[in-house]
């Protein structure tokens, strides 16, 4: 599917920084489109997505080229590391009080059943692949609009189910992938620390078969409302 109309008019509508980032796990090279290198630079899941939102990086990264063995792990691209399994990394970082609660939360947090050759990256714009998940890095007034828009067609409510580790990671793309629906995440210590996710920033996955309803929402909303 052509996302570059709908992505400039996403931008036009909300005033976004950057781009929406297209995200596929690939299951063997063979599924690499033609394009698409592997990415130089090692570094982790969420300084990918940042890379691609706001320089346009577009390639894929296997598990050498992941520095966070934890985001890889629970996307099925590499083994979890035993500390973070196990959650004794989180406890003794300070998270938990104790390492039944530290295990509780590493338990609970979503973690691909299947196993992944790599992650693919791209601005939505000029992505060569459907994603599996669309990754949006926005901020509090922008999410609203754009999670009234999920929800213009069929209605409900949304789920922002996180636990403040593995945030763009497990909570943006796993959460995503294996329940197909959105999730907001407020991210991590890392992806606030190491992909420099703002301050007046939260992170939103949808399922990429949502986005162009979801924009063709927000348009309505400008014509009904005048301002947004």
């Amino acid at each position: 599917m052509e996302y570059a109309e709908k992505v400039k008019e996403f931008k036009e509508l909300l005033q976004t920084k950057g781009s929406p980032v297209a995200v596929k796990l690939v299951k063997s090279p063979d599924e690499i489109p033609e394009g698409y290198s592997k990415i130089s630079a090692n570094k982790r899941h969420c300084e990918y997505v940042q890379d691609a939102r706001l320089e346009g990086l577009e390639g894929y990264a296997g598990a050498e080229e992941h520095l966070c063995k934890g985001g890889a792990g629970v996307m099925g691209i590499t083994a979890i590391p035993e500390p973070v399994a196990t959650g004794k990394m989180y406890h003794k970082l300070g998270n938990y009080q104790t390492l039944e609660a530290s295990k509780e939360t590493v338990n609970s947090i979503p973690k691909s059943d299947e196993n992944y050759y790599a992650s693919l990256y791209s601005p939505l714009e000029t992505a060569k692949f459907e994603p599996d998940v669309i990754i949006l890095v926005v901020n509090p007034k922008q999410a609203l609009k754009i999670s009234q828009a999920l929800l213009n067609k069929k209605g409900g409510r949304l789920s922002s189910d996180y636990s403040g580790i593995q945030s763009v990671c497990a909570d943006a793309v796993v959460a995503v992938k294996q329940r197909g629906v959105s999730n907001m995440t407020l991210g991590c210590n890392g992806s606030r620390k190491y992909a420099e996710i703002g301050e007046d920033e939260v992170i939103i996955g949808i399922p990429a078969n949502q986005f162009n309803e979801m924009v063709d929402a927000v348009s309505t909303f400008k014509e009904k409302w005048g301002e947004l």
